[in-house]
């Protein structure tokens, strides 16, 4: 059965990953990015119908425009947008925070509020949301008080707002990649004075995984068979086994 699926950050990563595997399955896709030419280029790819929204979620203007144009039926929503950050202390202030804080999570609960104001509690249909953490909320490294701060809060929101919306038949869940081998991990690596990625790969026991890897993850997650997965932290680092919920 097609499903009508959000992914947001579809443009690069994860995101254009799992947005290329669910065109395979011919599913409804809502794709947004900020770039409206990469969009374009994507939707070209991937040879599936789909709606492109172009918006940058930290405004909040923008965000308002976007949840207008979403229908009224969601049946899943992947949050993967995002940006690294790698700041000193005396770098930090109010505007980077709050720019983080809007991207990362006041997005995602927007959105939510909107899958929630559409959807009652006699609808019978299932509806999976997927927020994109990462193991820096647990273990970040140094200068990432912003971005890990973000991502800690993304997952407290993940776990209250399972329990609130469970009798909608809405789930919530967060995966927290480690290293993964995308865009954004290698501008990361810049910004810390890496240019070897073999040295990054060390970095994780099962060396650093693949865009593929997550968005398997994913797919799964937004299938009916991960009905009973609700409120989890699922860790998709290489010192472990894939999918351990703890």
């Amino acid at each position: 059965m097609k499903k009508c699926i959000i992914i947001t950050g579809a443009t690069s990563g994860i995101g254009k990953c799992l947005a290329h595997k669910l065109a395979g399955e011919q599913h409804n896709l809502i794709l947004i990015g900020r770039d409206g030419g990469k969009l374009v280029e994507m939707a070209n790819e991937l040879k599936s119908p789909c709606t492109l929204i172009s918006a940058d979620l930290a405004d909040f203007d923008q965000l308002s425009a976007l949840i207008k144009q979403l229908p009224s039926r969601i049946d899943g929503f992947v949050h993967a947008a995002g940006v690294e950050s790698v700041e000193p202390l005396r770098l930090v202030n109010y505007k980077k925070f709050d720019y983080l804080m809007r991207l990362h999570l006041y997005s995602f609960v927007e959105i939510i509020k909107h899958i929630d104001k559409c959807k009652k509690k006699t609808d019978l249909y299932d509806t999976s949301v997927i927020a994109i953490s990462s193991i820096a909320s647990r273990a970040g490294g140094v200068g990432q008080t912003m971005y890990s701060s973000s991502k800690a809060s993304l997952e407290a929101a993940t776990k209250v707002l399972s329990k609130e919306l469970s009798p909608k038949r809405i789930r919530i869940n967060a995966i927290k990649p480690g290293i993964i081998d995308t865009e954004m991990t290698r501008r990361w690596m810049r910004r810390i004075g890496l240019t070897d990625f073999s040295e990054v790969d060390k970095m994780q026991l099962n060396g650093a995984g693949k865009p593929e890897d997550v968005a398997n993850l994913l797919s799964f997650l937004l299938s009916d068979d991960s009905r009973h997965i609700v409120g989890s932290e699922i860790n998709i680092d290489g010192g472990g086994p894939a999918g351990k919920i703890f």
